[in-house]
């Protein structure tokens, strides 16, 4: 009897080490799964930004041309937040009345952007941004905040920004 009881206890430990080596298979491989497996919202990379150039009225006190190249990205956060991001973009900025005032502006800088409940934006601009409004264009280095309107990756500002870095009147290059 001694040696059928034995044999039960060893068969119990056989199936229980079958089982914990079954759990640790499937772990392991859930595991692999979540690392190797890319999310379709956070993986996907930045797009190339249409560079068909544009114009631009109503900023600056003459029209310019716009001609953007890199590229961005927008992401949908949690809470109701946007990232907007460009690596790499480059916008080249020309004055229609004196085309011999241009520039090109690195703009790899951020946006994030939420809506409050009057539909406007509160947005943090952290790098090198463009932003612009009634008061003209801007380029902003650093991290400035303000309140602002548009969708998708289109942030225009309702007031002038504020906060820490550098900023650059491009209208007054320009001119």
């Amino acid at each position: 009897m001694l040696a059928v009881e034995k044999g039960r206890r060893m068969d119990r430990v056989t199936i229980l080490q079958g089982r914990l080596v079954v759990w640790v298979l499937a772990a392991a491989l859930a595991l692999a799964v979540a690392v190797v497996v890319p999310r379709a919202t956070s993986a996907a990379p930045p797009e190339p930004v249409d560079e068909t150039p544009f114009t631009i009225e109503e900023i600056c006190d003459f029209p310019l041309q716009a001609e953007l190249s890199g590229k961005s990205k927008v992401k949908e956060l949690s809470g109701g937040r946007t990232l907007i991001t460009a690596p790499g973009l480059r916008v080249t900025l020309t004055n229609l009345e004196e085309p011999t005032n241009q520039e090109t502006y690195v703009i790899t800088g951020s946006f994030l952007t939420r809506e409050l409940s009057d539909g406007t934006l509160f947005v943090v601009a952290r790098g090198r941004n463009i932003v612009f409004g009634d008061f003209g264009m801007l380029l902003t280095i650093g991290r400035f905040t303000f309140i602002g309107f548009g969708e998708g990756g289109n942030v225009g500002a309702l007031e002038r920004p504020t906060g820490k870095g550098r900023i650059i009147d491009v209208c007054a290059q320009l001119a």
